[in-house]
């Protein structure tokens, strides 16, 4: 007994001996606070740092956007896990056993992370070559409409006029329609009865063209002429105009020539087809069948 307890105080005894709490505990915990400042400040201002790279290169607007918003991102994760490393190294942890570790648990998971790879190498070649920008409006393999607001290396985030936001992991990305690429061309059709003078049609949609490309010049690429005739069937005669307009006017030029096509049809008289059904009674003076609202107001008179 005697033997163990003195064993146990030289244990003790050396311990508190070679016991420094400056160099155990308040050194670490200093530097862990360093170390937490400067990473807050890089992750505080890294954004404007790299805001004011794009602008002194003078890249496209919408293109410094998608890309700053990308390298952020990756600035983030760098900064955490730089940060994570060297606090455990300052408290004297040994990494190499969690490396090795991680390793062999990253090559049991591997077959697990395919969708991983595949997601993010999707999102370097979406931005690369220019498929889609942040602020562009794009459809997502036939299904998703909206405007584009991150493209990130895993996810891209669209959102819709509703308002709705959309996570699309970028592996799951086939097919992309973008809205905002050199230029579009807005179709608009109406359509008129054939009792119609269809040459007073035809000018007066040649009229609305001229006012349009007066009013709004800067939007357009090509003069809005009309097509022609393009349809005919059981509701009437078929025009189609059109132009070629700048991306972002697009829509705002669609709704322009349908508005100009209703008001300027009211005021010519030139009625625009709609479904309907005129039912025919007795034979009138001619030999013609009258129309039930004229029969009907004929025997009303009598």
């Amino acid at each position: 007994m005697e033997d163990m307890s003195g064993h146990l105080l030289n244990f003790i005894q050396q311990h508190f001996e070679s016991y420094d709490p400056l160099t155990t505990y308040i050194v670490p915990v200093l530097k862990t606070a360093v170390i937490v400042v400067i990473s807050y400040i890089i992750l505080r201002y890294s954004g404007n740092w790299i805001d004011r790279l794009f602008k002194l290169r003078h890249i496209d607007e919408k293109r410094a956007a998608t890309l700053s918003k990308l390298l952020k991102s990756v600035v983030r994760y760098v900064v955490y896990f730089v940060a994570a490393v060297t606090i455990l190294l300052n408290f004297g942890v040994d990494l190499m056993p969690i490396f090795a570790g991680a390793g062999i648990v990253g090559l049991a998971i591997g077959f697990g992370a395919q969708n991983l790879v595949k997601d993010v190498i999707t999102g370097f070649f979406l931005i690369f070559e220019n498929q889609l920008h942040v602020g562009d409006y794009v459809e997502v393999n036939g299904k998703i409409s909206g405007t584009v607001e991150e493209i990130g290396l895993r996810v891209t985030k669209i959102r819709e006029w509703n308002e709705r936001l959309h996570y699309l992991s970028n592996g799951e990305i086939s097919q992309i329609t973008n809205y905002n690429r050199d230029r579009m061309r807005p179709l608009v059709s109406v359509v008129v009865p054939y009792e119609e003078n269809q040459k007073v049609v035809e000018q007066t949609l040649d009229n609305i063209c001229h006012d349009l490309f007066e009013k709004y010049e800067p939007y357009f690429l090509e003069k809005p002429s009309v097509y022609g005739i393009t349809n005919l069937d059981r509701e009437g005669v078929h025009y189609t105009m059109m132009a070629v307009t700048v991306p972002e006017q697009y829509w705002f030029v669609e709704r322009a020539m349908r508005k100009a096509i209703i008001y300027t049809f009211k005021s010519q008289n030139i009625q625009i087809s709609y479904p309907r059904r005129v039912l025919f009674g007795s034979q009138g003076d001619n030999g013609l069948p009258l129309p039930i609202e004229k029969l009907y107001a004929e025997r009303q008179e009598s």
